[in-house]
C-alpha cells in the first residue's frame, strides 16, 4: 500500500515540476567570440539539445546526498568504510573475477548531485564483474574549486570498485583563464595542480571534461586546436587518459541535416582525432533518450531498444560507415566510444524529457541497459564493449525551492537508483552477462515494457548508419 501511495503521488506531484530547458552553447556573438574563445555558456532555453548544463539551469547547488538524514548528519569516513567491508566479505576481489564474468565491466556516471548516495546504492547491489566510477561536481560558485573531503568520503564507499572522477569544467577553466591572461596549457595544469591539492587524482582515478562544446563540432576558429591544447596540459600533469562528455542533441530533434554534416566534417578531421587518442580513455556523448521518443504503447521491446540503439549509437554508427578519410576518428571511437545515457529525473529538456513517473522512469532505465548492452555484445570487442554510462542529475527546483517534500522526492529517486544499481548487476552478471538481467531477475522481465502517451520513434536517426 505504501510503495502504491509513494507511486501515486509522485504521478501527480511530478506535474508541478517545471522542464529545465537547456541548450547548446549558441553561435557566439562576433564582438565576443575572440575573448571567449568562440565559446558561450550554454542558455536554459533551447529544447532541442542534448547538455549538462541542464542541471545547473535550475541552481543545483550539488549536494553529496538526497537523503535528509544523511544531510542532516552525514557518515563518517569510518562509518562508510565499515558498510564497504560487510559488502566486499561476500565478494570476491576485483583479481579474482568469477567465471561467469565474462568482460570486467566498468560503469561511468556524471553526477550534479547525490554521489555520495549513488556510490552507496551501487555498492549495495555491486556486480562483482563491474567497476564504478563516479565523477564529484567543483562548487557551483567557482566551476575551478574542488570539493574537498568529498572525495574520500566517496572511496570509503568501496575502495576496490568505486573510483574517483574528477570533473574538469571546462566552462570555469577557460574563465579562470582569460581572467587572470593564462594560456590553455596553463589552465590545464592549473586544474591537475588544485585538484591534487584537495586529494584527487589518486593513482587509478581520473578526471572528466565537462563538455567538449559545440563550438568544436562546427568547427569555430580556433576551437579546436586550443581544446587540443588544454587536454595535452591536463594528461601531461595528470599522467592520465581522462573522460569526455561531448555535448549533443535531443532525439526529438526533426532536422538534423546541419548537425550530421558537421559531425561528418569533423571526423575527417584526422589531426583533430590524432591528438584525442592521446589525451582521451573514454568519449562518452551527451546522448540522452527522450521518453516521448522511446516508450511507444504496444510494440516490442526489440522495437524500442533498436530504435534506443539508432539514436545512441549515432556518431558511432556514422564513422564505422564513412570512408576511408574518417580512419583515424574511427579506430579511436571504436576503442573509446560509451554513449552517455540519461538517468535524470524529472526533466522535460536538456536530459531528454524523463518528466515522467519514477516507475516510468525505472522502465526507461532497464531498457537503456538492454539496449547498451545488446548492442554491445552484437560486436565483440569494439565500442562500447564493457563499458556503460549514466548521467545521474536529480531535479527537484521549482523557483529555487523544492517542488516536492524532499523526504518523498529521496524516496522517490531512491527507487530509480536502486534499479538502475540491478539493472546494470543483473545484464553484467546473470547468464554470464546477457542483456536479459537489465530487465530484472532470471524468469522475471517485468521491467522491459513500456506505455508513454502519445508516444513516437523519430524515424530521422537512421540517416546515421550512411553517408
Amino acid at each position: 500500500m505504501r510503495l502504491f501511495l509513494v507511486i501515486a503521488a509522485a504521478t501527480a506531484l511530478l506535474a508541478t515540476v517545471p522542464g529545465v530547458a537547456a541548450a547548446d552553447d549558441p553561435v557566439p556573438d562576433p564582438s565576443v567570440a575572440s575573448a571567449v574563445d568562440g565559446y558561450v555558456a550554454p542558455p536554459c532555453d533551447d529544447p532541442d539539445v542534448a547538455t549538462l548544463a541542464a542541471a545547473t539551469c535550475n541552481g543545483d547547488e550539488g549536494i553529496p546526498s538526497l537523503d535528509p538524514a544523511e544531510a542532516a548528519d552525514p557518515p563518517t569516513q569510518a562509518a562508510l568504510v565499515a558498510t564497504a567491508s560487510t559488502v566486499e566479505a561476500a565478494m570476491p576481489s576485483p583479481a579474482a573475477l568469477p567465471q561467469y564474468c565474462r568482460e570486467h565491466a566498468n560503469a561511468y556516471f556524471y553526477t550534479s548531485s547525490d554521489w555520495l548516495r549513488l556510490g552507496q546504492r551501487l555498492v549495495a547491489n555491486a556486480s562483482p564483474c563491474v567497476d564504478y566510477w563516479i565523477s564529484i561536481p567543483p562548487l557551483a560558485a567557482d566551476k575551478t574549486a574542488p570539493r574537498c573531503l568529498q572525495d574520500d568520503l566517496l572511496r570509503a564507499v568501496d575502495p576496490l570498485r568505486v573510483h574517483v572522477v574528477a570533473e574538469l569544467n571546462f566552462a570555469g577553466w577557460n574563465a579562470w583563464r582569460m581572467k587572470n591572461g593564462k594560456s590553455f596549457t596553463e589552465a590545464g595544469r592549473q586544474f591537475v595542480s588544485t585538484w591534487r591539492a584537495c586529494g584527487y587524482l589518486q593513482a587509478g582515478e581520473t578526471w572528466a571534461l565537462n563538455e567538449m562544446h559545440s563550438g568544436i563540432r562546427r568547427n569555430l576558429p580556433g576551437a579546436r586546436a586550443n581544446m587540443i591544447e588544454f587536454l595535452n596540459a591536463v594528461r601531461d600533469a595528470s599522467g592520465v587518459q581522462g573522460i569526455v562528455w561531448n555535448i549533443g542533441v535531443g532525439q526529438q530533434t526533426n532536422n538534423l541535416s546541419d548537425y550530421k554534416a558537421q559531425n561528418e566534417e569533423w571526423l575527417q578531421d584526422s589531426g583533430f582525432w590524432s591528438a584525442m587518442a592521446q589525451d582521451v580513455d573514454v568519449w562518452g556523448q551527451e546522448a540522452y533518450p527522450d521518453m516521448r521518443y522511446w516508450g511507444v504503447a504496444d510494440t516490442s521491446r526489440r522495437d524500442r531498444t533498436t530504435n534506443l540503439s539508432l539514436f545512441l549509437e549515432h556518431p558511432l554508427l556514422l564513422a564505422e560507415n564513412g570512408p576511408s578519410a574518417v580512419s583515424t576518428a574511427r579506430d579511436f571511437l571504436e576503442r573509446t566510444y560509451v554513449p552517455l545515457a540519461s538517468d535524470a529525473w524529472p526533466y522535460t529538456t536538456g536530459f531528454g524529457n524523463t518528466n515522467y513517473s519514477n516507475v516510468d522512469m525505472e522502465q526507461f532505465v532497464s531498457e537503456q541497459v538492454f539496449a547498451l548492452k545488446h548492442f554491445a555484445q552484437s560486436r565483440p570487442h569494439l565500442a562500447p564493449d564493457a563499458r556503460i554510462a549514466f548521467a545521474w542529475a536529480p531535479n527537484n527546483t521549482c523557483d529555487g525551492k523544492p517542488c516536492i517534500d524532499p523526504r518523498l522526492f529521496a524516496d522517490l529517486t531512491l527507487t530509480i537508483l536502486d534499479r538502475t544499481a540491478g539493472a546494470i548487476r543483473q545484464s553484467y552478471e546473470y547468464g554470464g552477462g546477457s542483456q536479459m538481467g537489465a530487465c530484472g531477475e532470471p524468469g522475471d522481465h517485468t521491467w522491459c515494457t513500456a506505455d508513454i502517451a502519445d508516444a513516437a520513434f523519430n524515424p530521422l536517426w537512421q540517416d546515421f548508419s550512411a553517408w
